[in-house]
């Protein structure tokens, strides 16, 4: 069940949002707004870089035809030389809006099933939801060559969408934590399993911020546990509720991103998605003080993934985007500049030592010990069960 205060919080999100993506397609779509040249099918199939594949002319006629790429992703995370490229090599213009948390963008699709977006960076929740209701358009394999030649194997067979029929794989996030090393010893022996940040508070002062989402906190607290995260069972949501309460007293904030806090040396552990910090840490002075830790029992595995809504007016483009983004060099410049982890066969020798060193988890199968995040968490009795313990949490 779609919980209706998310339906209720997303209504003004949605109505300023929508009102200003419409208008920028009003504005742009019908004109030649575009930034680079269009190309003929030819000069595009003979320019396809090698080890590469064209998407069939049918697909490439479309979308040029369409003018106008509606995307609705997160603001400021993928390197802005991948949507520019696009734009240069094809002549279509990418409108983007962003949402502020995928909760309210899901409520949006149902209070709108026609919103205009061609493409939607989203997770295994969304896919479920929009699978559920009808909203998702199916994708045409044959549009695709290059996904198809280089998306891993049990990534095209994935718990959220086998076969790969409604979303294409774009990052795998591990949702752990980060310490920052200039307050606390990565030696410690604590470090890096989950003890450490419910037991820890000794040594990190109560400067500790959890992912302000229900599903995340209270699912990586039944992984401390040695339970599976989409446990249903009362007993185990107990333990981790009690488990939480616990934690409550030293827990300095919800908040699913605390750049200033962090970077200001306020938060000493964040439990969040690991491969934001090496870019933040960048920015903190010459030595990224931030350390990854990836528990040994396993974390949350968060995909990001790719999807066409019913309400897009050019799925055309997206399946030549997904095909221009799975060329390897256009992918290894997405992984070098996020430093998450993928599904791509084709990149292992364009990605940098440390982006490599850093998003790849230290122990060998550390997948496998990971869980993405599966529909008894999230619907019925699962959920209200999280959502009794998250209100208590939150008071």
């Amino acid at each position: 069940m779609f919980g209706q205060r998310a339906h209720i919080r997303a209504r003004a999100a949605w109505f300023v949002s929508g009102l200003i993506f419409l208008l920028a397609f009003v504005f742009t779509g019908n004109s030649a707004f575009a930034t680079g040249k269009v190309k003929t099918y030819e000069q595009y199939v003979a320019s396809i870089p090698e080890g590469c594949q064209p998407v069939p002319q049918e697909c490439f006629e479309k979308a040029i035809a369409g003018k106008t790429f509606a995307m609705y992703d997160w603001a400021a995370w993928w390197p802005e030389k991948l949507y520019k490229g696009f734009e240069k090599e094809f002549g279509i213009k990418i409108i983007r809006d962003n949402y502020p948390n995928l909760d309210e963008a899901l409520a949006k699709f149902r209070l709108n099933p026609k919103t205009p977006y061609d493409y939607w960076l989203t997770n295994p929740k969304s896919v479920w939801y929009m699978k559920k209701w009808g909203l998702l358009e199916r994708i045409n394999h044959d549009w695709i060559p290059n996904v198809n030649r280089y998306l891993a194997k049990d990534m095209k067979n994935a718990s959220w969408d086998p076969g790969y029929n409604y979303s294409v794989l774009t990052t795998l996030g591990y949702d752990a934590y980060v310490i920052n090393t200039n307050f606390i010893n990565k030696n410690d022996p604590r470090i890096p399993s989950w003890k450490f940040l419910f037991e820890g508070w000794d040594v990190y002062k109560d400067r500790l911020v959890m992912r302000n989402e229900m599903n995340r906190v209270i699912g990586n607290t039944l992984k401390y546990l040695g339970y599976s995260l989409n446990s249903t069972n009362p007993k185990e949501l107990k333990e981790a509720e009690k488990a939480l309460v616990r934690l409550k007293p030293h827990i300095m904030a919800f908040n699913s991103w605390p750049k200033r806090a962090v970077m200001a040396g306020e938060v000493w552990v964040v439990e969040g998605i690991v491969h934001d910090y090496l870019t933040l840490g960048k920015l903190t002075g010459p030595k990224n003080p931030f350390y990854p830790c990836y528990p040994p029992n396993g974390c949350l595995l968060s995909p990001m993934l790719v999807v066409m809504p019913k309400g897009g007016n050019n799925p055309a483009a997206c399946h030549l985007f997904l095909n221009y983004l799975y060329r390897p060099n256009n992918f290894a410049t997405l992984i070098n500049g996020v430093a998450y982890g993928n599904g791509h066969t084709g990149i292992k020798r364009l990605i940098k030592e440390e982006v490599k060193k850093w998003m790849t988890p230290p122990e060998e199968g550390y997948r496998e010990k990971c869980e993405v995040l599966l529909p008894p968490a999230f619907t019925g009795e699962g959920e209200k069960m999280r959502a009794a313990i998250w209100e208590k949490l939150k008071k």
